[in-house]
């Protein structure tokens, strides 16, 4: 860890720009058989997971790195980089160089739906009885 003024800098030079390989989105937390079956859809499609952070917020992610990531995995465009970049990791406890920001992750619909059985959780639908 480095530090500037008492203050954190994150080490950039080291980490390989692990912040800089994904986008995500804060979801609701799901509460329904439909919230459960939309986070089952979302991890059908390739590079698309799904987490719960550490406050137990959920996300879905996009495994798709930054275009402004060079190939020294520093960002091409640092001093003109998106206000969302320069808030980001700006403390040792965010910063994921030194730990996950994972509580919970999903790379597979069957790892969702293993992890919603040992919690007890019905998210099936019932099948409709033929007329």
């Amino acid at each position: 860890m480095k530090k500037k003024n008492n203050q954190f800098s994150p080490p950039c030079d080291d980490c390989g720009g692990r912040c800089c390989q994904y986008t995500a989105i804060e979801i609701d937390r799901p509460t329904s058989k439909t919230d459960y079956d939309n986070i089952r859809w979302y991890l059908c499609h390739k590079n698309v997971h799904v987490f719960i952070d550490h406050d137990r917020k959920w996300h879905v992610e996009f495994r798709s790195p930054c275009d402004n990531l060079g190939p020294d995995y520093r960002c091409a465009i640092y001093d003109m980089r998106p206000h969302i970049c320069r808030n980001h990791g700006n403390l040792e406890e965010e910063c994921e160089y030194f730990d996950s920001p994972y509580l919970h992750y999903f790379h597979t619909r069957v790892e969702f739906e293993d992890y919603l059985k040992k919690r007890g959780i019905d998210w099936r639908f019932k099948k409709k009885k033929p007329r």
